[in-house]
């Protein structure tokens, strides 16, 4: 190959990348580093920067293709440096196809509150919401989207890395933390399926509202088991199919209750937007877990008392019923069927 210069990582990569060792994500050997990105000699696959952040994706994400996703990245680049995250969201969104105008409000509304969410999941980690300890000092968080987990854990642990098969979205989280005043954090575009870390490189691996959206849960749940060590944890975050809530992404009510060919076309039909997602049954779930961990632990979802605030009073007297019920051995039982989704920690080992 032309162009391999000896140095630790290419030029131009994010500062906080400078210290992560890469693998090659189809055959996990090592990669050759060059000025603009990384290849594999065995593989004979290059792998380029797109404005410092590597990119390893093995296929595109299920919304755009690799060109459409460039040229939405490229207009995420152009407001970078002009707007603050929501109004950089605005710019963004004024230029999408695919998300119908009634629902922009509600995702950007997401978006921003996110990061209440996300510390609510940090706190999990050390609340006594599940037995066992979840210390870490590396951490990976998979689909890392607009960077509210990254933001939330920031400080907390010695090295977290945010990874997402779309690039648009990570640079996208960079603006987060320019308005926090944060250094940016370790980004890397890549597939769930395909991670190009070695084997047992993390303590912690966590996931939310990522599962639903991959091509194939189970080789995911086989990668997360890879990459984390021996005693190593992985927290899920997933939406129930059959919830008795609206669907977040579609804002409809009873999408998880059509078969899966049938989705996309129901809420096309009543929103006029794409649907990919493909939530899972916690019995589906349970069924994939078992093939890669030996122990997992469910609780049900919960949000902080300063997202609560934020609500209107009858999303507030909702919550606080669904607080007592789930106390309630009976609807507890109910909820982790038909309920919103569910929070948990996988291992490969109990302690």
């Amino acid at each position: 190959m032309q162009d391999v210069q000896n140095r630790a990582f290419p030029q131009g990569i994010l500062t906080s990348l400078h210290d992560v060792h890469f693998v090659c994500p189809l055959c996990r050997g090592e990669l050759r580093v060059k000025r603009t990105g990384y290849d594999c000699e065995l593989c004979e696959r290059e792998f380029p920067l797109h404005a410092g952040i590597p990119d390893f994706r093995v296929f595109p994400d299920p919304f755009l293709n690799f060109q459409e996703d460039f040229d939405r990245t490229e207009i995420v680049l152009a407001g970078l440096e002009k707007y603050e995250l929501e109004d950089l969201l605005k710019y963004y969104w004024s230029f999408s196809d695919i998300t119908p105008l009634a629902l922009r409000p509600k995702f950007i509304r997401a978006v921003m509150m996110g990061e209440e969410r996300a510390r609510h999941t940090v706190d999990m980690f050390n609340n006594g919401t599940f037995k066992i300890d979840i210390a870490a000092r590396r951490v990976l968080e998979i689909g890392s989207g607009t960077g509210n987990f990254l933001a939330a854990a920031a400080g907390k642990y010695d090295r977290i890395i945010g990874t997402d098969i779309a690039m648009r979205w990570l640079h996208v989280s960079r603006r987060r933390f320019r308005d926090k005043g944060l250094p940016e954090p370790a980004l890397v575009c890549c597939c769930a399926e395909f991670l190009p870390f070695a084997d047992k490189n993390f303590d912690l691996v966590t996931s939310t509202s990522t599962l639903e959206f991959v091509n194939d849960q189970q080789k995911v749940l086989s990668e997360c088991s890879r990459v984390i060590s021996d005693l190593g944890s992985v927290h899920i975050s997933s939406v129930n199919r059959y919830s008795l809530a609206k669907d977040p992404y579609a804002h409809l009510w009873g999408v998880g209750f059509f078969p899966y060919a049938w989705q996309a076309c129901y809420v096309r039909w009543r929103r006029n937007a794409a649907y990919k997602s493909r939530t899972l049954s916690y019995r589906r779930l349970k069924n994939l877990i078992h093939s890669d961990f030996t122990y997992f632990e469910t609780a049900l979802p919960d949000i902080n008392s300063s997202t609560l605030s934020k609500l209107s009073p009858l999303m507030r007297f909702q919550v606080h019923m669904y607080r007592f019920l789930k106390t309630l051995p009976f609807f507890a039982f109910i909820f982790r069927q038909f309920g919103p989704g569910w929070e948990m920690i996988l291992r490969k080992k109990p302690l």
